[in-house]
This record gives structure tokens, C-alpha cells and sequence, in this order.
């Protein structure tokens, strides 16, 4: 059986899953695997290496700016004007439907609050200038010409576990497959457990206990 700590890049992923596995019909379906096992973190992993800042330009039509491409979950934005005499102001998050957001702001003053609402950041009132956006980005994927990223850097027993999980799901081994999912569950509550004071520190309104919560439903 092959030894995790030698899985360094997306080939080699893939020789640790078919040693595992020790059978070559299904090789063909590995890549797909893998494919599948990110979708699963994108929805429940929030760590360093996902972290990005972007700068958008609002745009006065759409009362906002879309988000990048491969944007998981916000974790601050701040506002800049286009023009001087106000300072770059930092944003709070409201749902689009709330009373803040909906009316509960300053017409005529700066901007207050921000939402993400069909693909867009959206700004109240809006004024124009740019967003600089903290979020979580996407999970770079792994392929045959992409074979490293951070997270097989960082964790590759978590990307074996959840490779394992779906090809046993694959064969309809729900045994296995629940005993590999349980594996890159614990993983992956160990690597949220080294980036959740952070989180939690820029974004109050999520605790730990939630934060743990989520990750058990994505995986789900």
C-alpha cells in the first residue's frame, strides 16, 4: 500500500488511490474523482491558502461589481472612491433582503454596507469607485497539467482520503466509502482548526461551533 507522504503532486495522487484501491478498471474515472473530492472542499474548507484580495471597479448599472471567477465566500470588503475628499471606507455585510440594506442606510452619504447577490458584490448607497474584496477563493485544480497546488502541499492525506471516498462511492461500497469520508472529515477539521481563530476574528458573526457545523454538512 502506498505510503501518503510520497503524494506530492496530481500523478502521484493517482498511483496512491490505484494502489489502494489495488484493482485498474476504474483508472480511467480517477481524474473525475478528483474533481468531485474539491467540489467537496470548495463548499467546506476555508483556510490561509484560499485567500485572495482583488480589486474590482464598480460599475453604476449593475449598483456594484461582479465577483471573480473563482470566488468561494467573502471575507471583508472596503470602498474606494473615484474621486478624493472620502477616505476608502470599510463595508459591513448585510443579506440583500435585510432592512439594513434594503433601507436602512444614508442615502446621500457614503457607502455603508455590502452584499453578494446573483454573482455580483453590491454596494449601499452606491457611489462610485472600486471594492477592494477579501474572499476564499476556489481550490486551484489538480490535472495532468496543473499537478500542484497548495492544498496536496499542505495535506495530501486529505486529497487520498477524499479521492478513496468518492471512488468507493464509485462501486457502490458505501462501507468503505463512509470509512474514507470519515478519514478526510478528521483531516480537514485539522487543517480548519490552524486558519478558524483568524476567520472568526474578521467575521464575528460565524463562531467556531458554526463554522465546524457547516464543514460536517458540506461533507455530508
Amino acid at each position: 500500500m502506498a505510503d501518503p507522504a510520497t503524494i506530492t503532486s496530481f500523478d502521484t495522487l493517482l498511483d496512491a488511490v490505484g494502489a489502494y484501491l489495488a484493482r485498474s478498471d476504474i483508472d480511467e474515472h480517477f481524474p473525475t474523482f478528483v474533481q468531485l473530492t474539491e467540489n467537496r472542499f470548495n463548499s467546506a474548507l476555508k483556510a490561509p491558502g484560499m485567500e485572495q484580495v482583488a480589486t474590482i471597479a464598480l460599475d453604476a448599472t449593475l449598483k456594484g461589481a461582479p465577483v471573480p471567477a473563482d470566488y468561494v465566500e467573502w471575507i471583508s470588503a472596503e470602498w474606494t472612491g473615484a474621486k478624493g475628499g472620502l477616505r476608502p471606507r470599510s463595508l459591513r455585510f448585510f443579506e440583500p433582503n435585510s432592512p439594513e440594506f434594503t433601507f436602512r442606510y444614508r442615502p446621500n452619504g457614503p457607502p455603508q454596507y455590502f452584499t453578494v447577490l446573483a454573482g455580483a458584490v453590491r454596494i449601499k448607497p452606491f457611489v462610485a469607485g472600486s471594492i477592494d474584496l477579501a474572499f476564499y477563493r476556489q481550490i486551484p485544480p489538480l490535472s495532468a497539467s496543473a499537478q500542484t497546488n497548495w492544498l496536496i502541499a499542505k495535506a495530501p492525506h486529505l486529497y487520498l482520503y477524499g479521492v478513496l471516498a468518492e471512488a468507493y462511492k464509485f462501486q457502490k461500497d458505501e462501507a468503505n466509502a463512509a470509512k474514507w469520508r470519515a478519514d478526510a472529515d478528521e483531516r480537514l477539521k485539522l487543517l480548519m482548526g490552524g486558519s478558524s481563530q483568524g476567520k472568526v476574528g474578521r467575521r464575528p458573526e460565524k463562531t467556531a461551533e458554526m463554522e465546524a457545523d457547516v464543514a460536517a454538512k458540506a461533507l455530508s
